[in-house]
């Protein structure tokens, strides 16, 4: 049955139509489609082995393919690797087309979404099926195709179904149930014409015809064989201005029909209508093909219709010359040996005739015990048994899941039961507490207005801190007032040089920010929104806050060491001045005698940063998270026994968030604390 399994494998090369868009992740679904065109025009022109290393280089540059590019670059390989065995009957060949089947199969199983993949999985145990059946592995060959089957009912298209009466049909034809199998391929035929029309569908609508022609040819109803034989032609011929890169194989399929027309001819006894068509046939794959293998069974058969028009040279000219040819046990050694007898019996040359007669009873006895082996097995009733199994194991999933969800039932009846107890055990226990809970519903009410009292005694003993504060300051603002205004004096007189004059400049300062602080404090009902800023050197600002804090640090035998780089940023001068003196005072505090503090500015993307390092107690893990809020137990003395107030930080993060900063700290106990400040560009 040449003619049915080239065309149905051949067609089988093209990506497959009639099917929904399905969008597949990191699939190159043109480019690949290019790819594999390209090779099989390279296989038409039988550059088989270059096509299979273009397809290599082609797909090693896809960066990162997806799975249906992988599936593609696999099929192709298989499908051609079957196509060669097909032209070579190498059974090394055929091997490796199933390795690469086996591939393209576990690729789409163990790819977790079969949904997506579904067509590619069907094709490929369709096409495993079509292995197992060249292999004679008929039991193998039914399980293949039912589960294609399977694949089929659930996601299936026309196109589907028509792969699958494709396939049904073929194996009627080996089981030479001719009947049944050109009803598939009728079958095969109408559901071909509900999809889009491309290549593909061309080259397996023709063969539908073709196949149901030759089906009903050996079934003894020519008439129908004619019917789909000539509208199998008609067909090629309307649809071949529209592929014109396919004349090859239209000229190949062209070509088994017209051998199909001759044999059915040559039984009805037309013989000039059989030459006919025999001609055509062999001069078409003379011209488009160089393979002998369908050049000898066309020959073969204008042989036999030679035989029957008498023209015994002729017919022994074309016997001879493919006698050496005759090597696969096939159709076509079988026919060639049933003619050689015939011819030499008709030409009464006896004296050969044994020897040819053994052979061909060797050939025959292989033929029909192959077909016995095909034909052991019904196709429906094996079909219907696989059914019955495959139901049979869903009943059994079924039963274990029944059992499952019995058990899930009964496990929660015991669950609500016991919920139910749990809800009348509390209900009682709700109901003895009740006269508690109003006891103590009782006493937080008067704790309530105890407390209410003591936060009312709170806010009037804050007023009077307020009053009292404000009192402090108005006393205090006069004679640092009299401090500023006689080291402006001093100053203005020219007398001091040197250090005197630098160590008055810094009273002078210095008194001016704490009489800032203190009408500050007169007007500390103004948010810190209010504060004024301005453009400030941040180098220069903390140079003069080093220089006058270094006389503190002396104290101690302290360095600070101060690394700036020029910088300006929109601040209020005197509250950035506070926290950084405050920091700076807080590393001098905690220190060792001896020990040096770094003050380090750098410049980040969007901000400044400002570091203060000391090498003193550190702050231990249980105060870390107390040591912005006002806490008794985050007032810590100093390494020469100085006081703390714990007011520093709290004000000085106030500042610096109302600058939209940031100011936090690392530190390690008895050993070091890094103190930073964040502060936004200009």
């Amino acid at each position: 049955m040449i003619s049915i399994r080239y065309i149905c494998i051949l067609c089988s090369f093209f990506i497959w139509s009639c099917k929904s868009s399905v969008s597949r992740h990191n699939d190159n679904e043109i480019l690949v489609k290019k790819i594999i065109d390209s090779a099989i025009q390279l296989g038409d022109h039988n550059k088989t082995e270059q096509a299979f290393r273009f397809v290599d280089s082609s797909f090693a540059k896809i960066k990162n393919p997806g799975i249906g590019d992988e599936f593609e670059r696999l099929n192709f390989f298989s499908r051609a690797y079957y196509h060669v065995y097909l032209v070579q009957d190498n059974k090394a060949i055929l091997n490796k087309a199933e390795i690469y089947a086996d591939s393209t199969i576990s690729l789409i199983e163990n790819s977790n979404d079969i949904p997506r993949y579904w067509k590619q999985l069907n094709k490929s145990y369709i096409f495993k099926g079509d292995i197992s059946l060249e292999k004679k592995q008929y039991s193998l060959t039914y399980q293949w195709f039912f589960k294609a089957k399977r694949l089929s009912d659930k996601f299936g298209t026309p196109y589907d179904k028509s792969e699958f009466n494709a396939r049904l049909a073929s194996l009627n034809y080996a089981q030479k149930r001719y009947q049944t199998a050109a009803k598939y391929y009728v079958s095969q035929y109408n559901e071909l014409q509900k999809c889009d029309p491309n290549i593909d569908i061309f080259m397996r609508t023709q063969g539908a015809l073709d196949n149901a022609g030759l089906s009903y040819s050996n079934s003894a109803a020519p008439d129908s064989a004619l019917i789909y034989y000539v509208k199998a032609i008609a067909y090629i011929n309307s649809n071949e201005p529209k592929y014109p890169k396919n004349k090859a194989f239209m000229a190949e399929a062209k070509a088994v029909i017209y051998k199909n027309i001759g044999n059915l001819y040559k039984s009805s006894f037309n013989y000039e209508k059989a030459l006919n068509a025999y001609t055509k046939s062999i001069d078409l794959f003379k011209k488009f093909t160089n393979s002998p293998e369908y050049i000898l069974s066309s020959e073969l058969e204008l042989a036999g219709l030679y035989l029957k028009m008498a023209n015994y040279n002729a017919c022994n000219q074309i016997l001879n010359k493919h006698e050496s040819e005759i090597t696969k046990p096939d159709g076509n050694k079988l026919l060639w040996y049933e003619l050689k007898i015939d011819y030499l019996y008709k030409t009464k040359s006896l004296n050969d005739v044994h020897k040819y007669i053994v052979e061909y009873a060797k050939v025959k006895a292989d033929s029909d015990k192959e077909f016995r082996n095909a034909s052991s097995e019904n196709i429906n009733q094996k079909f219907y048994d696989l059914q019955k199994e495959y139901e049979l194991n869903l009943l059994k999933k079924e039963n274990q899941l029944s059992n499952l969800y019995l058990i899930i039932a009964i496990g929660f009846t015991i669950m609500a039961l016991f919920i139910l107890y749990q809800i009348w055990r509390n209900w009682k226990a709700t109901k003895k507490n009740n006269n508690t809970l109003i006891l103590l519903n009782k006493q937080v009410t008067e704790q309530n207005l105890h407390l209410q009292n003591t936060l009312t005694a709170l806010e009037q003993s804050q007023e009077d801190n307020k009053r009292v504060m404000k009192v402090v300051a108005h006393d205090l603002r006069s004679p640092i007032g009299a401090i500023v205004s006689l080291a402006g004096f001093m100053l203005s007189d020219n007398r001091l040089q040197g250090e005197d004059q630098h160590l008055m400049e810094l009273i002078q300062n210095s008194g001016s920010d704490s009489l800032k602080f203190v009408n500050e404090l007169l007007n500390r009902e103004s948010t810190v929104n209010e504060m004024e800023r301005d453009p400030v050197d941040l180098n220069a600002l903390l140079h003069y806050c080093v220089n006058l804090l270094q006389y503190k640090a002396t104290e101690k035998s302290q360095k600070i060491v101060l690394k700036s780089i020029p910088v300006t940023l929109s601040l209020n001068r005197e509250k950035i001045w506070r926290v950084m003196s405050n920091l700076i005072t807080n590393a001098v505090k905690f220190s060792p005698e001896s020990s040096i503090i770094d003050v380090n500015v750098s410049i980040l993307k969007d901000s400044v940063l400002i570091s203060v390092r000391d090498s003193g107690i550190g702050i231990p893990d249980h105060i870390k998270e107390k040591i912005f809020d006002i806490n008794e137990e985050a007032k810590r003395t100093g390494t020469k026994g100085e006081k703390s107030f714990g007011m520093g930080l709290i004000i000085s993060k106030q500042i610096i968030e109302a600058h939209k900063g940031k100011l936090w700290f690392n530190s390690i106990e008895n050993k070091e604390t890094t103190f930073f400040v964040e502060l936004p560009l200009l």
